[in-house]
């Protein structure tokens, strides 16, 4: 198992240079668990109410366009939505 092997290695790596070792695996561990946190944090926000999806879908076809806003600067949109998600 990888962990065994992991552990093996550790005999032979310093005692002075330990600290740095426990450091990075510690940091990169903590730097996981906030991936996994903020991912499934974005993927509760970005869940898609389909009978909202339904409706809009059906006003479109139906040439129902209230309540639907003009775009002006697409690339500005689309950084104002990167701010509000980050």
């Amino acid at each position: 198992m990888i962990r065994d092997d992991i552990i093996n290695e550790l005999q032979y790596i310093p005692e002075a240079k330990l600290i740095e070792l426990y450091d990075l695996i510690h940091y990169f561990r903590l730097g996981l668990n906030c991936e996994v946190a903020k991912q499934s944090s974005q993927e509760e926000n970005f869940e898609i109410d389909k009978t909202l999806c339904l409706n809009t879908l059906k006003k479109i076809k139906q040439g129902d366009f209230s309540g639907f806003s003009e775009i002006d600067d697409v690339n500005s949109h689309i950084q104002n939505l990167r701010n509000e998600i980050s």
